[in-house]
């Protein structure tokens, strides 16, 4: 996908921003229903090109244990370049790990996949975040 696109999924937004940037804006909870949606967004874009997935969370309620497993289950770790989350509390913290061992245990993730999880307090850290994370993707695959 190379132009700007958005999905709206209940309360949430999706913004994807070419080249590779999805910026998602997660507000209370997530139902299974959105979160099979997002996943879908996920897919989609992350079978055509990986991308960086940036989340606010700081509004969002920590995922339901289906919604948990959905993810571990249903999203492949080789679409997202980084996960950076914004605004994450503790618990955010813990369950985007957990979520990750998850999906680690059920092939969907690869071990050292817990490097490409990060946390910001802000959106201006998660753009130089972005900028670190692009030249070390970039140097890799040169």
């Amino acid at each position: 996908m190379e132009k700007q696109h958005e999905w709206r999924i209940g309360a949430h937004v999706l913004r994807f921003e070419p080249p590779d940037i999805l910026w998602g804006e997660y507000r209370g909870e997530i139902s299974l229903a959105e979160m099979a949606l997002m996943v879908d967004v996920y897919g989609e874009l992350g079978r055509a090109r990986p991308f960086f997935l940036v989340g606010d969370i700081k509004d969002s309620a920590l995922l339901s244990a289906e919604g948990r497993v959905y993810l571990s289950e249903y999203a492949e770790s080789d679409w997202v370049l980084a996960f950076v989350y914004i605004g994450a509390r503790l618990a955010h913290k813990a369950v985007a790990r957990g979520i990750l061992l998850a999906a680690q245990m059920t092939g969907h993730a690869d071990e050292g996949d817990e490097q490409k999880v990060h946390f910001v307090a802000t959106k201006a850290q998660a753009r130089e975040l972005l900028i670190q994370l692009r030249s070390r993707h970039s140097s890799k695959v040169a």
